[in-house]
């Protein structure tokens, strides 16, 4: 009788250990709550990153592309005179030529120069002299304008003008012009190879380029929302600043 009781009780202490069915359906439907808070939370988290990285990626990429145009610009050759081109290498160190006539617009600017910047490696060819152009273009298949640096590294092949290696910068681009320092003031255009224009000296390199690129940072094909970047780049082969100087001192470089 006394060991019936016993498993009567023990057996009572049993059920009382685990869990009804309604409980558990209340624990998980507690646990269901927690966890879509949590995803909102979340959710919220990534959707902020989301935007922020979208606000700042135009001028990110406007950044890294100036970082580009800078090694471009600050490694340019002195142009030599055109006079004495030979027929072989008369793109070897040649012409140093900017406008703000040209480009997908025919508003942008072009630039067309010689340098010793890094660029992309072939399985041959790779000449220490690059020529260069900085323009805007629009792709096929794309309407973004872009601004587009093309270089060809094998100077010394046949055919003229030398084959291009072509590298998008940035897209979505509203403006990309120039200006060029001669030692005293700024000009719109400048053309090394120009002897009877307004430069003051031909043959030359101007002291420095002014970049300035518009970018519409805007996600809304119908809404322009631009950003303006405009950097400063020094050569470091132009005598513009020497001979502006001296003709300020009178005395003869």
């Amino acid at each position: 009788m006394k060991k019936g009781r016993d498993n009567n009780l023990r057996g009572r202490g049993l059920g009382r250990a685990g869990f009804t069915l309604l409980e558990l359906v209340v624990a998980l439907m507690m646990v269901a709550v927690l966890a879509l808070s949590l995803y909102a939370t979340i959710r919220i988290a990534f959707k902020a990153q989301n935007a922020a990285e979208s606000a700042i990626e135009p001028s990110r990429t406007a950044e890294l592309a100036m970082g580009f145009i800078r090694q471009d610009i600050q490694n340019t050759l002195a142009p030599h005179n055109p006079d004495q081109y030979s027929s072989q290498f008369q793109y070897l160190a040649g012409a140093f030529q900017g406008q703000n006539s040209g480009g997908a617009s025919g508003a942008d600017g072009d630039l067309n120069f010689f340098s010793t910047a890094d660029m992309k490696q072939h399985v041959s060819g790779n000449g220490e002299i690059k020529q260069i152009e900085l323009t805007t273009e629009v792709p096929q298949g794309s309407s973004q304008k872009c601004l587009v640096r093309k270089c060809s590294r094998n100077l010394t092949v046949e055919q003229q003008p030398p084959p291009y290696d072509e590298e998008i910068l940035v897209r979505g681009i509203e403006s990309f012009n120039l200006r060029f320092f001669d030692g005293t003031d700024w000009q719109d255009t400048w053309d090394s190879t120009d002897q009877n224009g307004d430069l003051p000296n031909p043959n030359e390199l101007p002291a420095a380029v002014e970049v300035t690129l518009v970018v519409d940072k805007s996600s809304d094909p119908g809404v322009k929302d631009v950003v303006k970047f405009i950097r400063v780049f020094q050569l470091a082969c132009s005598n513009a600043v020497v001979d502006s100087e001296s003709s300020t001192t009178g005395t003869t470089p």
